[in-house]
């Protein structure tokens, strides 16, 4: 099953992937970011949607999402907890992108960002070489998604970062041509034509 916002990958629905950065598509998934939190906008409902979303936005490989998952059915209390550290530094992310983090947030998010960089080691091969983390943790999607968002928050791209202002969204896309403005035009576009439509047939 698939829709012009939504995915679905192994049973779960997950967020399409559209924003142009592995950061925003952590933020992409929860919509109507302009009002309190409701259930229906949330697609980090459990860990598996979490390892999903990590392996789909290219932060994990399939191989480790199969694991954590295996690890997370083990450990569901420490996997509830992951999620839930999860779904607050994402809060924490997509205000320091849009406006301006308080001073707990702005703490809490680099310091969260620090301890997943400070997990790495670098693995040294023949003719390459990469950044790993040691021993895998139910953090490790969090803390990859977290690697981007230093990244991001931290390079002049950052500056391209729009969040959609269709009616209960609010998704984040690097706006790389500087003339996008909505998410998806088939969707939020043509929600606010429709609405605009109305409006001026009532009038």
């Amino acid at each position: 099953m698939s829709t012009p916002w939504m995915i679905e990958v192994d049973g779960i629905h997950l967020p399409k992937q559209l924003s142009g950065h592995p950061a925003l598509e952590l933020c992409n998934s929860r919509a109507g970011w302009r009002e309190p939190p409701v259930w229906a906008g949330e697609y980090l409902r459990s860990y598996d949607a979490l390892a999903l979303l990590a392996a789909t936005s290219g932060v994990i490989s399939d191989a480790a999402c199969a694991a954590l998952r295996k690890k997370a059915a083990a450990d569901p209390d420490g996997a509830t907890a992951a999620l839930e550290r999860t779904r607050e530094l994402r809060a924490d992310l997509y205000t320091a992108l849009t406006g301006e983090p308080g001073p707990t947030a702005r703490r809490r998010l680099s310091q969260a960002i620090g301890h997943a960089r400070g997990r790495q080691h670098l693995v040294l091969e023949s003719h390459s070489a990469r950044w790993e983390f040691g021993s895998a943790t139910l953090d490790d999607p969090l803390d990859a998604f977290l690697l981007e968002a230093g990244s991001l928050l931290t390079c002049a791209a950052r500056e391209l970062v729009t969040p959609c202002p269709g009616e209960e969204c609010g998704w984040l896309f690097l706006n790389t041509s500087r003339r996008r403005k909505w998410c998806q035009m088939a969707v939020c576009g043509n929600r606010a034509k429709q609405a605009a439509f109305a409006a001026r047939s009532r009038t």
